[in-house]
């Protein structure tokens, strides 16, 4: 406290000095020197001294006023960010909770399938065995549908016949996993290329007849031939 007021006195001294010598010159527009009449701030040591004492008194008030302001600004500023944040949590558990409706709302009309359902539609997708009418699976003849036994396709049924030939033959060496497997499955998938090609050929139903026929063929050569004729 000594010290600023120390510092104050120091400070008005040397204002009311620089005044004195300017009023001594001549300066501003007072007579003799001295200012109007004599008197006013700065033409004393005193009053050098109150107007010095007043303009510090007045930058601490400005100072400690701005420094106000700038709190009351910060403290509104951080107001509207805490609201913003809520507003921005509100929302993101609203849209939540509109998802989890919507989607019960969709549970609802649309039911998952049970796991009985599911083996249901996955055994309906499967491929139906060849049966005994067209696959001796003893000799892996077969007997093909009228129109894969078309002379256009003869080809492909000998390469077909041959190949369910060694499947009969070999029971090791048939079934899934093997190149026996393997090679039909590509034969069956020339042939249905070559049947798809010629499409507009045939009448719908006989084209859908060959194509489950193939199907069935490929499925066909995923078990092997000693537990087929096992199970016939």
């Amino acid at each position: 406290m000594k010290t600023k007021v120390l510092l104050l006195t120091v400070v008005a001294l040397l204002v009311a000095q620089d005044a004195f010598a300017y009023g001594r010159r001549g300066g501003g527009n007072g007579y003799g020197g001295y200012g109007y009449g004599g008197y006013g701030a700065g033409t004393t040591v005193a009053g050098s001294y109150l107007a010095g004492t007043a303009a510090l008194t007045q930058a601490a008030g400005s100072f400690n006023y701005n420094t106000s302001r700038a709190a009351v600004n910060y403290q509104q500023a951080y107001q509207h960010y805490i609201e913003n944040r809520k507003l921005a949590v509100q929302t993101y558990f609203d849209l939540r909770r509109m998802n989890a409706s919507y989607r019960a709302e969709q549970e609802m009309q649309h039911p998952h399938a049970t796991p009985d359902e599911l083996v249901a539609f996955n055994q309906a997708r499967m491929p139906e065995p060849l049966s005994a009418n067209v696959f001796d699976p003893g000799h892996g003849l077969l007997d093909w549908p009228p129109l894969l036994a078309r002379p256009e396709f003869a080809e492909n049924r000998a390469k077909i016949e041959g190949l369910y030939g060694e499947w009969a033959a070999d029971p090791h060496g048939s079934g899934l996993g093997t190149q026996n497997c393997r090679d039909i499955d590509q034969a069956v998938s020339d042939m249905g290329d070559k049947l798809h090609s010629e499409i507009k050929q045939f009448k719908p139903d006989e084209y859908i007849a060959a194509s489950k026929f193939l199907k069935s063929l490929a499925f066909q050569a995923r078990s092997s031939s000693g537990n087929t004729v096992a199970a016939k």
